[in-house]
């Protein structure tokens, strides 16, 4: 027997309170990016702020998401919240592709390519790696908590 909190999600159709819980996770990461902007940077090129930023969201994304889908003890309604508010909400708010491509283009704009292209690469090698890291940890999270149930 299903709950009504469990009935199946349509990504096709819109809802109110799954906009309220996006934009709630959002203003939640978004408050996070700008508390890691104040970061003390390493050089002018490295925006620390910026990097810790992608690196938490592609960390958290990647295990939330990992461990949502190895979590069939959560009924798909409420993963489907939990995805929204924290996935695309929380983690969307915290990582800024936009930012990173203006510091990026700044820094090569001053005729310093080498140092534009290394934290490019840095940030994207980092990122792949903790995304890799993340669905592993999420996915022996879940299978973990499946054994104790």
């Amino acid at each position: 027997m299903t709950s009504t909190t469990d009935k199946p999600f349509s990504p096709s159709s819109f809802h109110a309170s799954s906009l309220l819980l996006v934009a709630a996770g959002g203003a939640a990461g978004t408050g996070l990016r700008y508390a890691l902007g104040g970061l003390r940077s390493f050089s002018w090129y490295f925006y620390t702020g910026t990097f810790a930023a992608n690196m938490l969201a592609c960390l958290a994304y990647c295990l939330l998401s990992s461990y949502l889908a190895g979590a069939p003890w959560i009924g798909e309604r409420r993963r489907e919240r939990i995805s929204r508010t924290l996935g695309m909400g929380v983690c969307g708010g915290l990582s800024t592709m936009s930012t990173l491509m203006v510091e990026v283009f700044t820094t090569g704009r001053d005729l310093h390519f080498w140092s534009a292209a290394l934290y490019l690469l840095a940030t994207f090698a980092a990122g792949l790696g903790l995304a890799w890291v993340g669905g592993r940890c999420g996915s022996r999270l879940a299978a973990w908590r499946q054994v104790r149930q």
